[in-house]
């Protein structure tokens, strides 16, 4: 499962529905000229038909887990968000491996969001672009998603370009941690994973973890594996595991509460956050792999609010109001008791400014040399600049992604593995 949205490439411009992937770097569509375009399903790009297409400049291929694809790499012009960025580097893919093409739920390429360091274009991302290109004052974005379109807040899940939205934020507290080296990934130090509040050794000598959107699960790397799925399991007789993954046949009861302390905070899922539905039983959001560091995938990051800050290399995570205090082991009447302080601390803010309307009309006319508009007219509202990409619903995507460079390991069959690779590469008959 990924997450995916809408971007604009080429003058006209024409829509792509993108995975949005942290976990690698590169923006890729399928090209006219691949097998993609005799599918009534996806959206091809022709550079033809786009007045701002500038090439090829080089051809690329990305090697992933369980396949790989490539192409020509050109400069066109890209859309996201409602800003338009120019000569963007991106790959058309003319060839691909078949597991990249699914007719449930399609994606027609990815967009990847982490550091020019980790792209095989060698460019820089969308975001980064936007900053170098002075369109935006800073390369921030940020990622709440949902299991489906109204699971987090009235707007569902999105990827917002821009400082972080405090009102999804939780307590306003955002704990940030700087990016682990020159890799070009968003890998950040992670001090330790408790279970049921109980380190059992994680992390002593060190570890990184890597957020990854492209991804579905959360990825232990192998020296890890046995005793964290050992731990998992220790209460449960009818829960197994091995080396694909943890699978029982009951529901949450007696399962762990898995925490993740990053920084300053402690984030912490609860077993009905991280089991997943199957044929037969429940498949953990947990699974091995050789890759060095761990993978935070869909099953964390559904749960948390992250911001990627480019410009100073760095990850922040926030518990978002829909896994905070009213999650919490909070009684009613002292919830009462906190909307009924904010309801008073919000008639009295409401009283001062009615009382200093005026001056503040006043006050916002000389500033900004305009009329402040009074109600039922439009409302007057400070800069800044915030541009939201609204994503429908998870994606899946047959491809899956290479650890460390998503969209990762997908849910295939109802098995909590990877998928196993689709065959060979089929070049497209050009």
């Amino acid at each position: 499962m990924s997450y995916k949205g809408p971007i604009h490439i080429g003058t006209p411009p024409k829509q792509f529905d993108v995975i949005f992937d942290t976990g690698s770097s590169d923006l890729w569509v399928f090209s006219s000229m691949s097998k993609a375009n005799t599918k009534d399903y996806l959206h091809t790009y022709n550079p033809r038909m786009s007045s701002t297409y500038h090439g090829p400049t080089g051809t690329f291929e990305i090697r992933y887990g369980i396949g790989r694809c490539g192409g020509n790499v050109l400069k066109e012009s890209v859309k996201l968000g409602g800003i338009d960025v120019n000569h963007q580097t991106m790959g058309q893919v003319t060839y691909y491996s078949a597991n990249f093409d699914t007719k449930d739920n399609p994606s027609d390429g990815i967009m990847g969001l982490a550091f020019r360091g980790a792209s095989k274009t060698n460019t820089h991302n969308v975001v980064m672009n936007m900053k170098l290109q002075g369109l935006i004052p800073n390369a921030t974005f940020s990622f709440i998603l949902g299991g489906d379109p109204d699971s987090v807040g009235r707007d569902g899940s999105f990827l917002l370009i821009g400082p972080p939205d405090y009102d999804y934020v939780y307590n306003n507290t955002i704990s940030y941690v700087k990016t682990s080296g020159s890799d070009g990934m968003w890998s950040v130090p992670m001090k330790t994973i408790l279970v049921d509040g109980k380190a059992y050794g994680f992390c002593t000598t060190g570890c990184f973890a890597l957020p990854d959107t492209g991804t579905s699960l959360i990825v232990v790397p192998n020296d890890y594996w046995h005793e964290f799925a050992s731990q998992i399991v220790s209460k449960r007789s009818d829960c197994k595991f091995d080396s694909t993954g943890i699978f029982c046949h009951d529901g949450a009861d007696g399962l762990p509460t898995i925490s993740f302390v990053l920084g300053n905070g402690v984030f912490k899922l609860e077993p009905k956050q991280y089991m997943l539905s199957a044929q037969g039983g429940q498949v953990l959001g947990f699974m091995p792999s050789d890759f060095r560091h761990f993978i935070l995938g869909d099953t964390f990051l559904k749960n948390v609010y992250t911001i990627f800050n480019m410009d100073n290399s760095s990850v922040g995570f926030a518990h978002t109001n829909s896994t905070g205090y009213w999650h919490e082991e909070v009684s009613w009447l002292e919830r009462i008791k906190t909307l009924v302080f904010y309801a008073a601390i919000f008639l009295v803010i409401v009283s001062l400014i009615s009382a200093a309307y005026g001056p503040v009309k006043h006050c916002l006319q000389r500033a900004f040399g305009r009329e402040a508009q009074t109600p039922g007219g439009t409302a007057l509202r400070p800069g800044g600049y915030r541009q939201v990409v609204s994503i429908p619903a998870p994606a899946y995507m047959g491809g899956g992604g290479q650890l460390g460079g998503g969209p990762g390991y997908e849910i295939k069959n109802e098995m909590a593995q990877p998928s196993a690779p689709a065959g060979d590469v089929e070049d497209s008959q050009l």
